[in-house]
């Protein structure tokens, strides 16, 4: 069963577990930027692979990968 997740603002909040379970800080990560002194979320590297805002993550049981918007 593919799970599916479009990435948001507050993904780093409100990620889901099969995604928040794989967040090691080395193949899959947060990206943040800052904007006017605030910590903004950019998107999610995964694999050398940036999944922007809007970006959907797909997970199939064994990897995950990004599908553009």
């Amino acid at each position: 069963m593919k799970q599916f997740y479009t990435v948001t603002e507050y993904a780093d909040m409100l990620a889901p577990e099969w995604l928040a379970a794989r967040i090691n800080y080395c193949s899959i990560k947060f990206v943040y930027c800052i904007i006017d002194g605030a910590e903004k979320l950019k998107g999610v590297r995964i694999d050398g692979q940036i999944a922007k805002i809007g970006d959907t993550i797909s997970f199939d049981g064994k990897r995950l990968s990004v599908e553009r918007r």
